[in-house]
């Protein structure tokens, strides 16, 4: 059974005017008019941009789409005052200028302003408008009935969540806060509890360990094998609700079935973290490359034979290597290790190395200035070295390009080495403005040669797409496009 909604459009058949559009995106950002509604000059512009970077999964294309489509419908029909607007403007005014201004003040904001009577009531109506759903469906179980009233509820509170998802993604970026899903839960506590007596949190971990028990007791084998991990149906329970809640529940739709949603995502994380996951546990602390014989990796060599030749030397390169680590970990992170161990997994190739030389070269070139030398970057282990490519992937997008980053963070399916180009390839080389800029740059024919010979090589190759937060382009081949190539080869060599 489906209520007919009245007078305004459903929100999901919206289509939103450019009158309309008070909240807009693009790669990594939201924009509003932040100095519009706080009457500041043009030379406040940045005060618009809401940084998005810091979470991915809030970053894709779909994600940001869905925001602003949301909120723009809320602000047209809902809050025609514009009370989110300037409440949004004052609390980014406050995050881009007071350097006191901390994770405590953006709660209390939220809590105080956003998640206030007046706005909660606008938010309800907004749901009931567009609430779509007849729960009839009847559990024998009490604590797994979910009612209209429950979906309501899910539906109000992830509106919200899209509400305060640009301030948090900005805040995190700005303040450069760590482990961004623990800062986000903290938010999202005050929105989860919100309606008093209501308590969806216990609801959706009753929905977990119902169904986590079920999988346990039809996978018994598997999942006492879990131990060495740390791992039990309690915790995996835990670690379920929190996914739904931080990358699923803002994700919500009227026209999407949200109870299935969420059933869907505890089913694929058992899967991910527990039944389609190989089981691996060794004891070599650095195991990220082609091993021998006797299972010892490049690296584990390199390390080995810097120790015979000078231990201090060897003690100076690991502490080097691993401070540069921590750098890159605090400027391009947090990186979520379920990310790693997916990138781990989707890399292998049948022999279950991880490395291609040509891309980890290409990754490396890019962090040697951070290392200091040549040397100290070749003591990382799998999950740094992931970390790495991982960066390399963010600094080239932040850079406007569109396909190197999916090559440097993707799967090499298959390799063709190639020295040079051809000649209408090699015209558009020399007519593109970085090709001049590279030329003063260096002054060296051999730098020519090595920017000619990765281009072709890229062009020639296969390429398949990694990508842990956007499903739909996972797995999807590369499109090597000769022109596109060209431009961005160059620009990452002036990068270097």
């Amino acid at each position: 059974m489906v209520k007919e909604l009245q007078q305004k459009p459903p929100v999901d058949n919206w289509v939103c005017q450019p009158e309309d559009a008070v909240f807009t995106n693009t790669k990594g950002i939201i924009f509003a008019p932040v100095i519009n509604v706080l009457g500041l000059s043009e030379q406040w512009q940045a005060l618009n941009c809401f940084i998005m970077s810091s979470k991915k999964c809030y970053n894709s294309q779909i994600m940001r789409d869905h925001t602003c489509h949301y909120l723009n419908y809320f602000e047209k029909y809902y809050d025609p005052d514009k009370e989110l607007l300037v409440i949004l403007a004052r609390t980014k005014y406050l995050i881009d200028t007071c350097q006191a201004f901390t994770k405590f003040d953006l709660i209390y904001q939220i809590k105080t302003y956003i998640i206030s009577d007046n706005l909660r009531k606008k938010a309800w109506q907004m749901v009931e408008d567009n609430y779509t759903l007849d729960l009839e469906y009847k559990n024998i179980t009490e604590n797994l009935q979910y009612t209209d009233q429950h979906a309501k509820i899910m539906l109000c509170m992830s509106l919200f969540m899209n509400m305060v998802i640009p301030l948090i993604t900005h805040f995190a970026y700005q303040k450069k806060e760590g482990v961004i899903d623990e800062f986000i839960m903290e938010v999202f506590d005050q929105i989860l509890y919100m309606f008093p007596g209501i308590d969806i949190y216990s609801k959706l971990y009753e929905t977990t360990i119902s169904n986590v028990s079920k999988n346990e007791a039809k996978n018994a084998a598997l999942w006492a094998k879990q131990d060495i991990r740390g791992k039990d149906s309690v915790t995996h329970s835990n670690a379920s609700v929190n996914n739904i809640i931080l990358n699923i529940m803002p994700k919500y739709g009227f026209d999407k079935s949200i109870i299935s949603l969420n059933f869907t995502s505890i089913t694929k994380n058992t899967n991910c973290q527990v039944l389609e996951i190989e089981y691996e546990f060794n004891y070599i602390p650095l195991s990220s490359s082609k091993r021998d014989e006797d299972n010892v990796s490049d690296f584990d060599k390199y390390e080995s034979n810097l120790i015979k030749q000078d231990e201090s030397l060897y003690l100076q390169s690991k502490m080097n290597c691993e401070e540069t680590m921590s750098r890159i970990d605090t400027i391009y992170g947090p990186f979520d290790q379920w990310e790693l161990d997916f990138y781990k997994e989707r890399l292998k190739n049948e022999k279950g190395v991880i490395i291609n030389g040509f891309q980890k070269q290409m990754i490396f070139n890019m962090f040697y200035k951070d290392f200091l030398d040549t040397e100290s970057a070749k003591g990382i282990n799998a999950n740094e070295y992931i970390k790495l490519m991982l960066a390399a992937k963010k600094i080239l997008q932040t850079n406007q390009m569109i396909i190197l980053p999916y090559i440097l963070s993707g799967k090499v399916e298959k390799l063709i080495g190639r020295k040079s180009v051809n000649k209408k390839e090699m015209q558009k080389l020399q007519a593109s403005s970085y090709y001049p800029q590279i030329v003063e740059k260096y002054h060296n024919d051999k730098i020519v040669k090595n920017i000619l010979s990765m281009i072709a090589t890229i062009i020639s190759s296969d390429f398949t797409i990694i990508d842990y937060h956007n499903k739909q382009i996972d797995g999807q081949r590369i499109n090597t496009i000769p022109d596109i190539i060209i431009e961005e080869v160059l620009a990452y060599t002036l990068l270097i």
